[in-house]
C-alpha cells in the first residue's frame, strides 16, 4: 500500500510542536511497527521550509517538506501547493489531517480520508484576529462542509466529533465514519515509576487563550497561600499578547518563583515532567481530543481539567481525574490541594487512569483499526463502491 499523509510534521531532529503534529508523528511510528510494507509519504507545507526537500524519516517513509507560498494565506496557498504535488505523485489512497488541503484535489480518483483536529467555528471564538477567524477558522469550516459528503472515510478521533457534526446536520451526509483514537507514542507506555514526593503541577499546552493559563495562574494563587514549597511548570509554544498577560497575571500575584516557563520540550523531557508532577493540569476552553490528558493518564498522572464535553469522554470524574468549571479558580485550587496532600488518593487516581488508558489508547490497537479502514475503503474501491 501507498499511503500519503497531507499534515503538519515537525522538521528533521525536532519534537513535535502541537497535537496534530505529535498525532501524525506517533502514527507513523506505530503503524510501521506492524506493517513495515507500507509505503508511506508524509506533505507537509511549512512557513520555516525556504527550499523543498525530502527527509527518509524510516526506511519506508518520506517526508516532503514543501515552504509555504509566497503571495498567498495558508488557507489558499497550501490546495494549489498539494495540488501540484498530485499533479507528480500518486498512491492508494490520501489521508489528509486538515480540510483545506484536500480542497483542490477532491476530482483525483484516489480514495480520500480526512481526520478533524479542530472544530474551527468554536475555536475562533478564542481568536481577537479577525482576518485569522475568516481566512483560517471561516473557510476551513466552509471547505469542510464541501469536502465531507465526498470523502472515502472520515476518522472521527472523539464521540465529541460526531456530536457537532450532527450538530451541523453533516453526519448523515458522510460515506464511512470511524471512530479511531489518536495513538500515544510508545515512550509514555514505558515511563518510569513516578517521583511522588514533588509538588509539582505540569501545564504543557501552547500559551494562547484557547488553552486558558490564566485560569491556572488565579488557582495557583490560591494553591500557594496553604502549599509553599509548589511548582507550576508550563511548557509549549505561545501567543506573544497572552504570553504577556499570563506573564503580568504571574507578577500581580507575586508568582515569580512559583511559575516556571520551560517552553517547547522535546518528548523524552515531557516525558521527565510527566514523571515527576504530581497534577496535570488543562483548563482549555475547547477540545477535541487532547493528547496531554491521554498522555498524562498512560503516565499514571491525575488530570484536572476542563468539563467540556470531549474532555468528559476522557476522564470519570474522581475516579481517573477531576473534571471542572476551568474558570472557578476556586475549586481548581480545592482539588489541587486535595491531590497534593493526599498521596494515596492521588496514586489511586493515577493507576486508575493508567489501567484505563493503557487498554483505551494501546497504538497497536488503534494501528489496526486505521490499517482495517484503509483496506476496507480499498476494496470498496475495487468492486466499484466508491
Amino acid at each position: 500500500m501507498k499511503l500519503c499523509i497531507i499534515a503538519s510534521f515537525p522538521l528533521p531532529g525536532k519534537s513535535p510542536s502541537s497535537g496534530p503534529d505529535s498525532v501524525v508523528f506517533n502514527f507513523v511510528q506505530a503503524i510501521c511497527d506492524i506493517d513495515k510494507s507500507i509505503k508511506i509519504d508524509i506533505v507537509t507545507i511549512s512557513n520555516d521550509v525556504k527550499k523543498e526537500f525530502i527527509d527518509i524519516l524510516l526506511p519506508n517513509v518520506r517526508v516532503h517538506y514543501l515552504p509555504s507560498h509566497k503571495y498567498l494565506s495558508r488557507s489558499f496557498g497550501d490546495p494549489i501547493i498539494i495540488k501540484k504535488f498530485f499533479g507528480k505523485h500518486s498512491f492508494d489512497i490520501i489521508h489528509a489531517h486538515y480540510p483545506i488541503a484536500l480542497s483542490l484535489i477532491m476530482k483525483i480518483d484516489t480514495p480520500k480520508v480526512l481526520t478533524l483536529h479542530g472544530i474551527f467555528h468554536i475555536e475562533k471564538k478564542f481568536v481577537a484576529n479577525p482576518f485569522v477567524r475568516f481566512f483560517y477558522h471561516d473557510y476551513n469550516t466552509y471547505m469542510l462542509k464541501q469536502i465531507l459528503p465526498k470523502l472515502d472515510g472520515f476518522v472521527a478521533i472523539s464521540p465529541y466529533v460526531i456530536d457537532v457534526l450532527n450538530e451541523m446536520k453533516l453526519y448523515n451526509k458522510i460515506k464511512r465514519v470511524y471512530l479511531i483514537n489518536n495513538p500515544i507514542d510508545k515512550l509514555f507506555f514505558n515511563a518510569k515509576t513516578k517521583i511522588e514526593a514533588n509538588n509539582v503541577i505540569f501545564y504543557p499546552a501552547g500559551i494562547r487563550k484557547l488553552k486558558n493559563q490564566i485560569a491556572a495562574i488565579r488557582a495557583i494563587k490560591q494553591v500557594y497561600s496553604e502549599i509553599r514549597d509548589l511548582k507550576l511548570i508550563l511548557a509549549g509554544g505561545y501567543d506573544k499578547k497572552y504570553f504577556k498577560t499570563i506573564f503580568n497575571e504571574i507578577i500581580k500575584y507575586k508568582l515569580t518563583d512559583v511559575v516556571e516557563y520551560k517552553g517547547v520540550l522535546s518528548k523524552d523531557e515531557i516525558l521527565e515532567y510527566y514523571n515527576k508532577s504530581s497534577i496535570v493540569y488543562l483548563l482549555s476552553n475547547q477540545e477535541v481530543q487532547p493528547m496531554v490528558i491521554i498522555e498524562a493518564m498512560v503516565t499514571g498522572t491525575p488530570v484536572i481539567a476542563s468539563n467540556i464535553e470531549s474532555i468528559s469522554y476522557l476522564i470519570e470524574h474522581g475516579v481517573t481525574g477531576y473534571l471542572v468549571d476551568p474558570n472557578d479558580s476556586k475549586k481548581v485550587a480545592e482539588y489541587s490541594i486535595d491531590l497534593l496532600t493526599n498521596l494515596n488518593k492521588r496514586r489511586v487516581m493515577g493507576n486508575n487512569a493508567k489501567e484505563l488508558a493503557r487498554k483505551k489508547y494501546n497504538p497497536d490497537i488503534i494501528m489496526q483499526q486505521t490499517l482495517e479502514m484503509y483496506q476496507e475503503i480499498l476494496n470498496s474501491k475495487k468492486v466499484g463502491l466508491i
